[in-house]
Formats: structure tokens, C-alpha cells, sequence
């Protein structure tokens, strides 16, 4: 059993216990010493680690290896480290479920709800699409455990589903809202635009890029999964097969954030705007979670938005996680 995790650690605190490599680094001290550097995880979040003057250049692990620390945890510049004095490779058997972040939604629960919202969906080619692809068990089972990113948003087991879940929810409201606008293409934009993380991510161990990931991305593997279905549908409509493709190369929205594509009609935009909506209010919200203990009004750097965020009130908190009341 685990005995300690990342989360809860506080400062002085003596370390005994195990943890799952991200990734490790030999590096040079301006004093001209050898340190090792290793980032880990566990199921509650990732940790920095140092041991200085090392004297050996190999260690009995890697990446994706568990290991067992024998540590002291420091606080430096407002976030937690540990001071290494013993790492090795942990060989015992362990649950991986201890050291990989999952979501706050049962995967199955959610994917079944999402199954459910595309069947209400009129008859018609996409929702023959949408249905071809997520009733396809081979990519039904990677979509309901792969995370949306390795770090900035939806970091953890089934990250992506819940993002696709949260991002449909609000495509209805913003379909109620805009009645003008093509529901249908827009969930269609929603569901589809990140299918490419399947492959682009390997979440077997620590989270990573994939070989394919880093040579051909998420954008162009989810056209290529979604154009290869569109081919087993018999007479799908060229001019829907070349807007759905759109929103998915667009969903980015802007050349220098990836997107070969700016979006080019209201549905590609709105499925723009809400991924970006969402992606960055998780990335604040598992910020918050991650510096609930530290002390001042602001957060450490949240690498995905630049910039460190002011801490809610306690009254804000306190009536965040209250439960609703009527308008008065």
C-alpha cells in the first residue's frame, strides 16, 4: 500500500514512500556538481525532486518506472519539493491506479450519458457519424480512459471524456441561446474536434506524447479517424464531410496556436471558444485545488495561462460549494 502522496505532503515532512517517474535528468550545479532531477506522480498530482552530488551517471530506473523515495520535503518559492536522499526502482507489485490522476466522473457513467445525448440527435448523417465513431469499440475504449493533455487541462484518466461531456452541456445552452446556429454541427464539432488524442497521448504510465503524437499531432490524426468513417458511410454529403473536417482543424483558432485553419463560420467558432472556455477553467480549477493549502491570496504559476491567479475569497468558496437556490 502506498504510504504518502504528492498532495499532501508539507514542508519538513520525512518521505518514505513511492512514486511514478514522469521523467529524470542529470543536470549541473553552478557549483560544477552532478544532481539528479526527477519529476514524479501520483494518483493526487506531480512532484519536483533533487538529489545533490550524485557521484554515479546511471540509476536502476526510468520513465514510467516506479520507484521508492526516501526523501525530505521542502518548500521552495511557494511550491513543494522533495530533497532526495534514496531513490530506486520498486519492483513489488503496485496499483497503477495509485499513481495515475483520474477524473471526478465514473468513465463509464459519462460515456454512457454522452451515448445517449448523440442517439436523441435526428436522424441524419451526422448523427450516423457520431454514432459510427463512438460505437466503435476501438476507439470507445481508448476515449473513455485517455486524459485531454499530458499537463495544461484535463490532465487525468478519462480527462477527455469530461471534457467532451462539459463541452456538449454547454453547446446545447449556446445552441438555446443562438437559434440560428446548427446544434447538430456544433455537437458534431464538439464530440470530434479532439478524437485525435487518442493515439496522439500514451497513457499507459506517466502520461506522454506518442512517436505518432509528436510527429503528426491530435488535429491530423482526428481528420484521418473521422474521414476514414465518413468512407464507410455510403453517400455522406461532401459539403457536411468538408465543414466537419474544418471545425476539427479550426478548433484551435489561430494559425500560431496550431490550427492550419482560422474558423470560417459561426458553428467552427463556437466550437472554438467553448473548448477554449473550458480547457482553461479546468486548468484554474485544478490550480486552485493544487495550491488549496498555500498560504496568501495567490496561486503559484499556472503554466498553462502564464500567470499566477488570485485565490478565491473564503466566502466565494463557501458559496461555490453550497448548493443552489432559487433566484429571489
Amino acid at each position: 500500500m502506498k504510504e504518502s502522496f504528492a498532495a499532501d505532503l508539507k514542508p519538513g515532512q520525512a518521505v518514505h514512500t513511492t512514486f511514478l517517474v514522469q521523467s529524470k535528468e542529470l543536470k549541473k550545479a553552478r557549483t560544477g556538481s552532478t544532481y539528479l532531477e526527477v519529476r514524479l506522480q501520483d494518483s493526487s498530482g506531480a512532484i519536483l525532486g533533487r538529489m545533490w552530488e550524485v557521484d554515479r551517471e546511471e540509476f536502476d530506473f526510468e520513465p514510467n518506472d516506479l520507484v521508492r523515495v526516501k526523501a525530505q520535503a521542502e518548500e521552495y518559492q511557494g511550491v513543494i519539493q522533495l530533497r532526495v536522499r534514496a531513490i530506486a526502482r520498486h519492483r513489488a507489485d503496485a496499483d497503477l491506479r495509485d499513481y495515475l490522476p483520474r477524473g471526478r466522473r465514473d468513465p463509464e457513467a459519462a460515456f454512457a450519458w454522452l451515448l445517449e445525448r448523440l442517439r436523441r440527435m435526428p436522424e441524419g448523417p451526422i448523427r450516423q457519424l457520431l454514432l459510427a465513431v463512438m460505437e466503435d469499440e476501438g476507439i470507445s475504449s481508448r476515449f473513455k480512459l485517455a486524459p485531454a493533455a499530458v499537463l495544461y487541462h484535463h490532465a487525468y484518466l478519462g480527462g477527455l471524456l469530461e471534457h467532451v461531456c462539459s463541452l456538449v452541456e454547454l453547446a446545447d445552452r449556446v445552441a438555446d441561446h443562438y437559434p440560428e446556429l446548427n446544434r447538430d454541427l456544433v455537437v458534431a464539432g464538439i464530440a470530434l474536434h479532439d478524437l485525435g488524442k487518442i493515439e496522439e497521448l500514451s497513457y499507459q504510465g506517466a502520461f506522454h506524447y506518442s512517436t505518432r503524437g509528436q510527429l503528426v499531432g491530435h488535429i491530423a490524426i482526428a481528420v484521418d479517424l473521422v474521414r476514414d468513417k465518413m468512407k464507410e458511410l455510403p453517400g455522406f454529403p461532401a459539403e457536411l464531410r468538408d465543414r466537419i473536417e474544418h471545425m476539427i482543424l479550426a478548433h484551435h483558432g489561430k494559425l500560431e496556436f496550431g490550427s492550419p485553419r482560422e474558423p470560417m463560420f459561426p458553428e467552427a467558432l463556437v466550437v472554438h471558444y467553448l473548448d477554449d472556455l473550458d480547457s482553461k477553467l479546468e486548468s484554474m480549477r485544478a490550480q486552485y485545488a493544487a495550491d488549496r493549502g498555500r498560504p496568501g491570496d495567490w496561486t503559484t504559476r499556472n503554466r498553462a495561462l502564464g500567470r499566477e491567479l488570485l485565490k478565491p475569497g473564503a466566502a466565494a468558496e463557501a458559496a461555490a460549494e453550497a448548493p443552489g437556490k432559487p433566484a429571489e
